[in-house]
């Protein structure tokens, strides 16, 4: 099979044993913790809606961002260092007076990469997954709250009227069609970066640095510019502005998504798309461009 392998695409078998024999002993002992972790903090999240009062939602997505962060930034990496490696040991011309493409040997090297990166798509995917029913049943929880027992802030903005609680199927289906696509993109697209970036300026740190650049811009611009536009709003607001899905991956709209249809969020779901439209063509541009 591995012989099998190497001759279907000789660069990706390489790649991929260099990869797997350049990780540090540390990182493959303690690799299980990073799951591990990410599910304690998936639990205590969930935890917290025995209290109507709390910040779960807020919770949920500061995790998302974060998990979201470190498994951006070690695709990026890892695709940086591919080729980068291969001009500092001077080696990228022998690669290539092997009679091998450079096309296939840049692709066989992203295809080695995104196999060493697999695990933190699984579990950038599997933490967002996980957080869907999370975000649905804080909503359930304080809407069942302030409909009993009445409160200022939601009818505040104007939401009062006879309460109803819907679950909306089609909306449902979408977060979790959308949640593997945007996680597969997000993989695909930064590892893609890292790849271009040092294959034109051949060193590592540099790549790193402009591919970061590149990807991580966005973050900071659409971050600033929803708190420009919507200031210090409430926090649902706040998710609720189409712009910020550009800022960190889609999360706030596959947020929206998932709330069932009540006075509260009539239309939210609809408002929803733009954002996922947006950022899926923003991930695609990087992949393909």
């Amino acid at each position: 099979m591995v012989a099998l392998a190497g001759r279907a695409n000789p660069i990706e078998w390489l790649e991929s044993r260099y990869q797997h024999r350049s990780t540090p002993a540390f990182a493959r002992r303690w690799w299980p913790l990073l799951p591990l972790g990410a599910g304690w903090a998936v639990a205590v999240i969930a935890l917290t809606l025995q209290d109507v009062r709390a910040s779960t939602r807020e919770y949920a997505i500061l995790l998302i961002w974060i998990v979201h962060a470190l498994a951006a930034s070690r695709a990026i990496v890892a695709g940086a260092n591919a080729v980068s490696r291969e001009h500092v040991s001077q080696t990228w011309d022998t690669l290539v007076l092997t009679g091998v493409s450079v096309r296939r040997i840049l692709m066989g090297k992203w295809l080695a990469v995104l196999r060493q990166i697999a695990p933190w798509m699984l579990v950038l995917g599997a933490v967002r997954l996980a957080l869907l029913p999370v975000f649905m049943l804080a909503f359930v929880n304080r809407f069942a709250w302030r409909t009993a027992y009445g409160s200022s802030g939601y009818m505040s903005y104007g939401y009062s009227g006879t309460s109803y609680l819907d679950w909306v199927a089609w909306a449902a289906f979408v977060a979790v069609a959308a949640t593997v696509l945007l996680t597969l993109l997000e993989m695909m697209a930064c590892s893609a970066l890292g790849l271009a970036a040092s294959a034109v300026l051949r060193r590592g740190w540099p790549a790193m640095a402009a591919a970061f650049i590149v990807r991580f811009l966005p973050v900071i611009l659409f971050a600033g510019f929803t708190r420009y536009e919507v200031g210090a709003a409430p926090s649902w607001r706040v998710l609720r502005f189409p712009p910020l899905s550009l800022a960190d991956g889609g999360s706030a709209s596959l947020y929206q998504l998932v709330l069932p249809e009540t006075n509260w969020t009539f239309g939210t779901h609809s408002n929803a798309l733009p954002g996922l439209l947006m950022v899926a063509v923003m991930l695609s541009a990087m992949l393909l461009v």
